[in-house]
């Protein structure tokens, strides 16, 4: 993965017997006979929620632009980042104080240079299932290799917002001149979590960020989070075809946006969104209507 002349150098930090276990690991292409930054690859196992990667962060951006793991492991992969989550019962093993809605990821990211997805994808199940292993922890099925990646397409059809037939934003959410319909992006149907942003026409670069999975992995973790309810933009919904998770956000220029109209606005605009994606997508997995 990590391409060129030179050698490989490893460097990392753990403690097996902290409590709190958790690791670091820099690995990175070094030859004296070439110049510039080499390739740098950093890998983590941390802790933090199922669903950290699907919504807007400032650590894991753009999730829309990634592709998603199908048919093996739980994860994402861009050409730069690529997270895995442990099994949820991992937890209790690696880290015994954990919060009951932490779950094990590992996370990996390429500080300097870029990767095939699939390359990077691999290196990631590879590791996490080392780990894995090494902690006596793993689900001999939870951990393969994924069958495919579900990359994201672009959507230009303001009829059918993030591919869902028939969803337009609420017309509470938006602002003329601050927040105006604009294009979205999102990973193609198909695929056991879907993300999808709406790429708004405004100041700042407004967006919002839409995220549906039935993924077990995913929906379990998130029900462990009290903190995940429909006030919060995240939730677990109860359906007819098993559970599924809902969940909206913002980055910093739409909410500014919604702050500056005051609470009330924000409320009103936060709670449209929700409802309204929650109902389009329920109806797309064939949830009952006002399903909890």
């Amino acid at each position: 993965m990590l391409g060129g002349p030179g050698r490989l150098a490893q460097s990392g930090l753990y403690e097996a017997t902290d409590p709190y276990y958790a690791f670091s690991c820099k690995v990175q292409r070094t030859s004296k006979f070439i110049g510039g930054d080499q390739p740098l690859l950093e890998a983590e196992l941390s802790f933090d929620k199922a669903d950290f990667g699907l919504g807007d962060s400032r650590l894991w951006k753009n999730a829309s632009a990634s592709s998603y793991f199908e048919g093996g492991a739980t994860g994402a992969v861009s050409r730069t980042q690529a997270w895995v989550l442990l099994p949820t019962d991992c937890a209790r093993e690696i880290r015994p104080a954990s919060q009951r809605a932490d779950v094990p990821v590992l996370k990996m990211n390429l500080i300097r240079g870029h990767s095939n997805p699939a390359a990077l994808a691999r290196a990631a199940v590879s590791t996490a299932q080392h780990v894995a292993k090494g902690l006596g922890c793993a689900d001999p099925t939870a951990l393969n290799m994924p069958s495919r990646l579900q990359g994201p397409t672009d959507d230009t059809a303001p009829a059918d917002t993030c591919g869902i037939k028939g969803f337009r934003l609420p017309e509470a959410a938006l602002f003329k001149g601050k927040a105006e319909p604009g294009t979205a992006r999102a990973t193609g149907h198909g695929s056991r979590t879907r993300v999808c942003e709406v790429m708004l026409q405004g100041p700042g670069d407004p967006r919002i960020t839409l995220s549906v999975s039935n993924d077990p992995a995913i929906t379990e973790g998130v029900r462990r989070d009290e903190t995940a309810t429909q006030g919060s933009g995240r939730t677990v919904t109860a359906c007819s075809s098993g559970a599924l998770y809902v969940a909206v956000s913002f980055n910093d220029a739409y909410r500014d946006v919604l702050l500056d109209r005051g609470k009330d606005a924000y409320d009103t605009a936060r709670s449209a969104l929700f409802d309204s994606y929650r109902q389009a997508v329920g109806e797309d997995y064939g949830c009952p209507p006002g399903a909890e």
